[in-house]
């Protein structure tokens, strides 16, 4: 029961505030080559700054445990590059897909299902052998952990005192322009790292592994509990899953902006092949735009940095590619 409180409780705060606030982890990447816009991305590291200074706060009150896997830089490259090209092809981040099923997308449930899909497959299914190849490529750290704190050879209070504190400061002076719809983005980077911050604290109340929010490895096992109908494959992630487009129905029911929209069959084929890529691309990486961009990156982890860093290279790409070179 408690992993269903907990997941639930969390996925509809998630998707409430990534509804109100329009956040998409692709938009946010993509606006920063296309338009010239950190409006979104602010958001973004206004939310991320949060959740790393309370998570660790909340590890130095015995609440919960942090920990980072091993450094899998080839599968953090191939599969962080792979998931931000299927972000451009879906329209949309793992996140904000979930959450415009809320708003009546019908092409976000495609991407979503195709992500589900993809992502059972290469978990555990028939493309696994491709994500067990390139996740054995590995640093071998010891039994130390594979932090960014650790290879800098500092604790993880200084580092956080350095990036996150002026990064806090910065977000802080910056102007917030007036919203064409939703939050403005402080209000939305705010809130959106509280949430981040409780669902760690949720996750450990429910007795499940300590992490906090994550998308990849729920809706993989979304799908095998479907598939097998093990009931030890319901973590409390696949309840938080859940929990997001409910939240976004809510939100946009209450603010009247819930309406079933289709695209095109052609644009419909398009976001099927995106959510596809965006699933193989998650699991290799060992997360997506949220396991990886904002909750991995929150612990330090430096796995989930190098991830980060190849799924906005892999998003500029797509960008260039389907958008800039054709327009041009």
């Amino acid at each position: 029961m408690e992993k269903v409180i907990a997941g639930l409780g969390v996925g509809l705060l998630f998707g409430f505030v990534l509804q109100r606030g329009r956040f998409c982890m692709y938009t946010a990447f993509r606006d920063i080559l296309l338009i010239k816009d950190l409006t979104l991305f602010k958001a973004y590291l206004l939310a991320l700054t949060i959740q790393a200074v309370l998570i660790h706060l909340f590890e130095e009150l015995g609440w919960l445990s942090l920990s980072a896997p091993s450094f899998v830089w080839l599968a953090a490259m191939v599969g962080g590059f792979v998931f931000g090209l299927g972000m451009t092809l879906a329209g949309g981040c793992s996140s904000s897909s979930y959450y415009r099923i809320g708003e009546g997308m019908v092409g976000s449930f495609v991407v979503v299902v195709m992500f589900i899909i993809a992502a059972g497959a290469t978990s555990g299914g028939a493309l696994r052998p491709l994500a067990v190849i390139l996740r054995s490529v590995q640093v071998d750290m010891g039994e130390s952990p594979a932090t960014i704190s650790h290879i800098l050879g500092l604790s993880s209070w200084p580092l956080i005192l350095v990036l996150f504190i002026p990064l806090a400061l910065w977000l802080y002076l910056s102007r917030s322009a007036p919203p064409q719809r939703g939050w403005a983005w402080k209000k939305t980077g705010l809130l959106l790292g509280l949430v981040a911050a409780l669902a760690w604290l949720a996750s450990a109340w429910s007795g499940d592994v300590h992490y906090g929010l994550r998308m990849t490895g729920p809706s993989a096992s979304l799908l095998f509990y479907l598939a097998n109908g093990d009931p030890d494959s319901l973590n409390w992630g696949v309840f938080q899953i859940m929990g997001v487009p409910l939240g976004a129905f809510l939100a946009a029911t209450w603010s009247r902006e819930f309406q079933w929209r289709a695209p095109k069959p052609h644009r419909l084929m398009q976001q099927a092949l995106g959510g596809a890529t965006m699933g193989v691309g998650a699991v290799v990486a060992g997360g997506c735009n949220i396991g990886n961009s904002l909750t991995g990156i929150g612990a330090l982890s430096l796995t989930s940095l190098v991830a980060t860093i190849f799924l906005i290279l892999g998003t500029w790409s797509g960008t260039y590619l389907f958008f800039v070179r054709r327009a041009g």
